[in-house]
């Protein structure tokens, strides 16, 4: 399989969690998993939130976001000659606002990712096969989600959950986004994303979130 073109390498994170806004919680020494109340979060947040209104959930979200948050990821990235499936890890902190992903893709190892974005100064650093490049970019934000919609009421590891879909961009590509929003405490608790161009796919799935476990991000 043939590396992808430059627009897919950046990343399909897309701001997913640009982490800027005070925490409701912070961290311990073994994080918050999701299937628990993270410390200090409102017991009652799902009871005063009109999901409906996407945008308003999408800024209480942001108000409340944790100070880092640890993904799993998995990817898989089709072309006309096959596909290959990758997994990692995906980490983002809300100070300084950055996001890390590595990734690896035991079939197709030209794809494997280590990618490092911070927000306020746009630098995006990315290694692909022990080359490093670095360069600028212009990354949404998931609260700026458009054409925001809220699909139901979901589960997700046994806990309701807002699901919402919508689009975000990176500089010119829209990417198709979809978030679930635990109702406890507001945390995005999964998401996944979709692009496609030049007869190329890229899925990601970020689950199973550990919040709060002091992780940090150098700078790119």
């Amino acid at each position: 399989m043939t590396a992808r073109p430059t627009i897919l390498r950046l990343t399909l994170l897309v701001g997913l969690l640009s982490l800027t806004a005070c925490s409701s919680a912070t961290g311990g020494s073994g994080g918050t998993a999701q299937n628990s109340k993270p410390s200090g979060a409102p017991a009652t947040a799902g009871a005063t939130v009109d999901p409906s209104n996407v945008s308003q959930l999408l800024m209480l979200v942001h108000e409340r976001e944790p100070q880092d948050v640890t993904y799993i990821l998995n990817a898989t990235f089709k072309t006309s000659q096959g596909t290959a499936q990758g997994s990692g890890k995906a980490i983002l902190t809300r100070s300084p606002r950055r996001y890390l992903v590595d990734i690896q893709y035991p079939t197709a190892p030209s794809l494997n990712l280590h990618q490092i974005y911070d927000y306020d100064s746009k630098k995006i650093t990315s290694t692909v096969q022990g080359q490093t490049t670095s360069g600028t970019t212009s990354i949404e934000a998931y609260y700026l989600l458009h054409n925001p919609v809220y699909v139901g009421k979901e589960q997700v590891n046994g806990k309701d959950a807002f699901h919402v879909s919508g689009t975000l961009f990176q500089e010119q590509t829209g990417i198709a986004t979809h978030l679930w929003i635990r109702g406890s405490d507001l945390y995005v608790v999964k998401s996944t994303q979709h692009v496609e161009g030049q007869g190329l796919s890229d899925d990601r799935a970020y689950t199973d979130p550990v919040f709060n476990t002091g992780a940090t991000i150098p700078a790119p």
